[in-house]
């Protein structure tokens, strides 16, 4: 028993560390952003500008269209649509130019049917459903293991195996097509004459954001493990 409650702390100390690291990952990618934001880049072009160019060399038929929210930038492959915050719309900035090519990269993706990015959208709706769901999982969660302590029985952990399972996952699904995309814009900015301080910039910029996402793995994991340990609890009990 005393082992079995030795590894519950132990995996709550894994999704505390998994936590800290996903908060860190957040505070790198609006610091990363905010300052290549201020650093032009050798494109004179805005954000728009670059997404347009992009489409019409890769003969890609999408639209572009600005979004509300910042740092809300994103592919829409429901409408073809390479939505901008304005403050990558309008801006001519290393950053933006980044995260411009990056979405970019996705709408590539997209069209030509790669695979694991269909993959991922298989999964899509459930990753939102989840990440909607995430605090109050979490303070249920919290509840759940209060009346399990008391005697009430375990059957709902099977349930939350089943969530932090699928949420995990998706998370792992969604690495490479990041990964990938992030890859794209990278060589495809290199090519039209991105180099040295500026192309560090759009590295810095892209590996903050993919740490955004692993850091999101790593807490998956971490909620899953432990929710698996009280479950050995208290099935050996």
């Amino acid at each position: 028993m005393y082992i079995g409650f030795l590894g519950y702390y132990l995996c709550g100390g894994l999704v505390l560390i998994s936590v800290l690291i996903a908060l860190v990952a957040q505070v790198r990618v609006h610091g990363a952003f905010n300052k290549y934001s201020k650093e032009y880049s050798p494109l004179d072009m805005t954000g728009a500008e670059l997404a347009r160019k992009m489409a019409d060399e890769n003969g890609l038929s999408v639209s572009i269209s600005r979004t509300s929210g910042a740092l809300s930038d994103h592919f829409d492959p429901t409408t073809n649509s390479v939505n901008l915050s304005s403050e990558v719309y309008d801006s001519k900035s290393v950053a933006a130019h980044a995260i411009v090519a990056h979405e970019m990269g996705h709408a590539m993706q997209h069209n030509e049917n790669y695979i694991p990015y269909k993959i991922r959208q298989t999964t899509v709706k459930i990753s939102n459903v989840v990440s909607r769901l995430l605090v109050p999982m979490i303070i249920i969660g919290l509840l759940v293991e209060f009346f399990l302590f008391a005697g009430l029985g375990n059957i709902i952990l099977y349930v939350f195996v089943g969530i932090y399972a699928v949420s995990f996952a998706v998370s792992l699904v969604t690495l490479p097509v990041e990964y990938n995309a992030s890859k794209r814009a990278k060589v495809y900015l290199a090519s039209v004459g991105v180099e040295g301080e500026d192309a560090y910039g759009v590295s810095d910029v892209l590996n903050a954001a993919a740490l955004t996402y692993v850091a999101a793995a790593l807490v998956n994991l971490a909620y899953l493990l432990r929710i698996l340990w009280i479950l050995r609890i208290f099935s050996r009990d």
